[in-house]
């Protein structure tokens, strides 16, 4: 017999179909036996053909912890029945969704094709074996779904019945023609960019596609990791072992990637995937757009069933068809040569197969087939075109089954829905599942997602519901505990001060446990959670004059000695116990504005100290990576590589100059020439708004409204933020270089210069060198920024500045106004260092020409406008946190908009919200772009 992963001609399949039942208990399978595949008995399967070895799966299971917490339990045990998606009106939805998998002839996975089968782009299951073990009988299914229970109920045939061996042949046709664009596209993207999406894709991994098909696209991924000498163990899941087969022989042979089938269908290949355990990194393929099989909610629930096989880190593939041209798709599933139309009437005939009698007359329908633009899905029907009966004789008993057609009536055959980029963007947002990339074709009407599990999920802000959510929170405490618990050593860092000007780390592990609980005593008039003493030390730490340390604002007293951190964890647990008692119970605790104000606060609080700690980590080279979540320029290759591959991708960055956004404030709508909100604290305790929970909040400084100011001139923006190379050049061109650059004034704090000159840029993965870090924007203190903007300015004979808070206001919200969220947004966590944004799309309006202008997002944006209240009349200092703003209208803190990498959507995605920080302080995460005006 073949070993598992055999290279030769001769493929090997894992039978799943014994091996995972519902009852089954799962084991983890370790590195100890990686890469190994589980257990197989070396038994062959008798019906199987001679030219394959199918092996059953010998396994003994128990459940796996969940890879986090609690809180998202990925145990097995929890995960939704994935065959229970759809309820028994639809089982030939249900099965063709989860029991047949892509057929793309020639591809990996068929570009995306009609609802259940065509998108799949796999059979599933040989239909003439439809009564075995996987538990469904297709005869009866082609009967109870033409004589559906509910009477009047639409009518309605299983999509498999399209998969006998010509339905494959004329489906192999249909992926060729030219009309039928998503094969084509999908293609076009991977051999495009294959070598960049596999870059995502580490050593020593598992790669396991749903509904393999013919491979044809698959290969090019295949190829892309066997040039970047990836040892990978790659498992083609389908339900139809002839044809996984002969797919499996058609790749050839590869020196690091190694090859398997499994034989089952989509939920015993869940329960596989989830038998691997948190040491192996998984990526998961569901190309062709197969995921047009299924509904939104199916999609939602198929794509959540999934994530909790995954650990942190894992990655899933995924196609999709976005809702293009009606006539396109209308096309695509009609073509003018009835290939698409012969694929569907030979399902009739393959009924009568089935049956096994002369039950149907395919002359009897004509294929109809049209595009629901209102619901965004391509709809396959066969159409009656007389008036007749269908007598179905019952074998056994002789008792016949008739079956009344009506003339013109539609018994659907299959859907395929299409996804906007919105609705996927929202789909991945309703799974928690983060964007990493997306790979687009050229004409923009097919995608590929790359999506992740990461250990949290910051949901995006949405208006009406300004109050933090239980989840949101426990979220956020995934992040702080992230951090605080394994990024920070303990013991040996938590005394560690990496800024000068900030506490140790253990400060703040004491300190927004401790404003939390200050502000929920304040405001319910209840004591302070024990020891109480911690509301003296721990709340409010400090912000030195950077030029003068000595001169600071009131904060806590320094005790001589830090209380012990098992003694502060176990307080952050009382409190946290504390808020959510008071969440969970709205009969004692009520929820008015007044506390949901004080929630959004404290979150809020926490958040910013969160990115506090986050940049104060890039400071320290003792910080400890994210676990689980590598540095995508890392080459993870085994040890058994030749040792003449280095630790990181070299390749030189490089990045196109940033084009100028123009914007004519006076052509635009007041609403996006406002600054700030309404939103009067005092009024919480008002009748009019003491129970208002939809009116967003917002800081002191945010308050009020200010619609009254002039609007700027006409002015011109850069459309992104000025890079770590860039900043090198002006420093270079003005004699700042080598060893010169160590410990200049005009050398950023967010770089290391070593001995010899070379610079790197400090992140939470340590140091990365300009071959990599050249193009993320550049960190600095806002003298830095206008520095480089002044230099620029005597080299172009060209005033170049930075903004004023009111013109990055308007670039912002114009941005935001006109171009959607893509999930791919540089901010929230979703990725762990400063690139540019990956959604600086193309804005067009009537008061700016077409160019790129990337959003807020991987870092803060300096402006050149003084920190101070919009207007002053209308400014009210807070009074559940007095010292906010005020102490720090100074004439030395600037005002910073935006994000950075680190900065939670909440405060992110609100255009009120200003930051300041002084504009000497080099440690924070901003940087900036220019302006010009006339």
């Amino acid at each position: 017999m073949a070993s598992t992963y055999s290279s030769t001609m001769t493929p090997t399949i894992i039978d799943l179909r014994q091996s995972f039942t519902h009852d089954a208990k799962r084991q983890k399978i370790h590195q100890d036996v990686y890469p190994s595949p589980p257990h197989c008995v070396g038994v062959n399967n008798t019906s199987a053909s001679s030219d394959v070895d199918v092996v059953p799966l010998d396994l003994v299971l128990e459940n796996p912890e969940a890879p986090w917490d609690s809180a998202d339990s990925d145990s097995p045990d929890d995960m939704t029945d994935v065959t229970s998606l759809t309820d028994e009106a639809h089982l030939h939805d249900e099965h063709h969704h989860h029991h047949t998998h892509h057929r793309d002839s020639t591809s990996s996975t068929s570009s995306g094709s009609s609802n259940n089968n065509m998108e799949q782009e796999s059979a599933g299951t040989a239909p003439e074996e439809a009564s075995s073990s996987e538990g469904f009988d297709l005869p009866k299914m082609i009967l109870s779904s033409l004589k559906p229970v509910v009477e009047g109920a639409p009518k309605t045939i299983p999509t498999m019945v399209l998969y006998d061996d010509y339905g494959l042949q004329l489906f192999d046709q249909i992926t060729y023609l030219q009309e039928y664009y998503l094969t084509q596209e999908e293609i076009e993207i991977l051999e495009r960019d294959a070598d960049k999406i596999v870059d995502h894709i580490p050593d020593n991994s598992v790669v396991v596609e749903l509904g393999a098909g013919s491979l044809r696209k698959t290969v090019l991924l295949l190829n892309a990791l066997e040039r970047k000498r990836k040892n990978i163990r790659y498992y083609a899941l389908d339900l139809m072992l002839d044809e996984l087969t002969k797919s499996l022989k058609s790749l050839g042979q590869f020196a690091n990637v190694k090859t398997a089938g499994l034989w089952g269908t989509y939920d015993q290949g869940l329960a596989f995937v989830s038998s691997f355990g948190s040491d192996v990194p998984k990526t998961l393929l569901w190309l062709g757009s197969s995921i047009g099989n299924l509904n939104r909610k199916e999609a939602q629930d198929f794509i959540a069933s999934y994530r909790k096989t995954l650990n942190v880190g894992d990655n899933w593939i995924i196609g999709i068809d976005r809702r293009n041209d009606a006539q396109e798709i209308t096309v695509a599933y009609n073509d003018p040569k009835g290939v698409t139309r012969d694929f569907i009437m030979n399902g009739l005939d393959h009924i009568n197969v089935l049956l096994g009698q002369d039950f149907i007359d395919r002359q009897k329908f004509r294929y109809f087939a049209q595009y629901n633009v209102e619901i965004g899905r391509h709809e396959a029907y066969y159409q009656v075109k007389e008036a007749h009966e269908l007598v179905y004789t019952t074998p056994s008993t002789g008792e016949e089954v008739r079956i009344a057609l009506a003339q013109d009536e539609l018994i659907n055959v299959e859907y395929s829905y299409k996804w906007s980029l919105q609705e996927s963007t929202q789909l991945f947002e309703d799974t928690e599942m983060t964007k990493v990339g997306q790979w687009t074709s050229a004409s923009n009407r097919y995608d590929l997602h790359l999506v992740q599990k990461t250990p949290f999920y910051f949901k995006t802000l949405v208006a009406d519901k300004p109050l933090p959510s239980q989840d949101e929170w426990t979220e956020l405490w995934k992040s702080w505990d992230l951090v605080t618990m394994t990024m920070i050593q303990h013991p040996a860092m938590l005394l560690e001060k990496p800024i000068a000007l900030r506490h140790p780390f253990l400060f703040y592990l004491g300190h927004i446990p401790t404003f939390l609980d200050i502000q929920l005593s304040r405001v319910l008039k209840e004591p302070f959670t024990e020891p109480s003493h911690f509301s003296v030390i721990f709340e409010r730490g400090i912000d030195p004059d950077v030029e003068d340390p000595t001169q600071c604002h009131s904060h806590s007293e320094v005790p001589d000695t830090w209380p012990e951190v098992e003694t502060i964890i176990a307080f952050r647990d009382r409190v946290r116990e504390r808020l959510f008692k008071v969440l969970n119970d709205p009969v004692s605790y009520p929820m008015t504005r007044r506390l949901a104000r004080m929630m959004f606060m404290a979150f809020e609080h926490e958040a910013m100290h969160l990115e506090t700690i986050i940049y104060m980590l890039a400071q320290s080279p003792n910080t400890v990576p994210p676990p689980s979540i590598p540095a995508p320029w890392a080459v993870r290759k085994s040890a058994a590589d030749d040792s003449s591959s280095s630790g990181a991708t070299m390749s030189p960055s490089t990045i196109s100059p940033a084009t100028w956004f123009s914007i004519n404030p006076a052509q635009l709508d007041k609403d996006l020439l406002s600054l700030g909100h309404n939103d009067l604290e005092a009024d919480d305790l008002t009748d009019a708004h003491k129970n208002d929970l939809k009116t967003p909040f917002g800081w002191d400084n945010e308050h009020p409204l200010v619609t009254s100011r002039s609007p700027p001139s006409a002015f011109e923006i850069q459309s992104r933020q000025v890079t770590n190379n860039e900043f090198l050049g002006y420093l270079r061109s003005i004699g700042v270089t080598g060893k010169a650059l160590q410990g200049n004034e005009k050398t950023p704090a967010s770089w290391l210069v070593r001995d010899g000159g070379e610079v790197f840029v400090k992140s939470v993965y340590g140091p990365v060198p300009l071959e990599v870090s050249g193009v993320w924007p550049v960190s600095c203190s806002n003298i830095q920024a206008t520095g480089y903007a002044s230099w620029l300015s005597s080299q172009q004979s060209t005033t170049f500045t930075l903004p004023t808070e009111h013109e990055l206001s308007i670039a912002f919200k114009l941005r935001q106004a006109t171009v959607p969220k893509t999930g791919l947004e540089t901010y929230g966590f979703r990725q762990w260092y400063p690139t540019l944004s990956h959604s600086s799309l193309s804005t067009t309006s009537s008061s700016s020409t077409s160019s790129y202008f990337s959003g807020p997002g991987g870092l803060w944006d300096w402006t050149s406008t003084t920190f101070a209240p919009l207007d002053k009349e209308g400014f009210k200092t807070s009074t559940l946190y007095p010292g906010y703003s005020t102490d720090f209208f100074d004439e030395k803190h600037m005002v910073v908009l935006g994000a950075s990498w680190a900065t939670h959507p909440r405060i992110a995605e609100r255009r009120s919200l200003r930051n300041w920080y002084q504009a000497n302080y080099p440690f924070v995460f901003a940087g900036f772009r220019l302006v010009r005006r006339a």
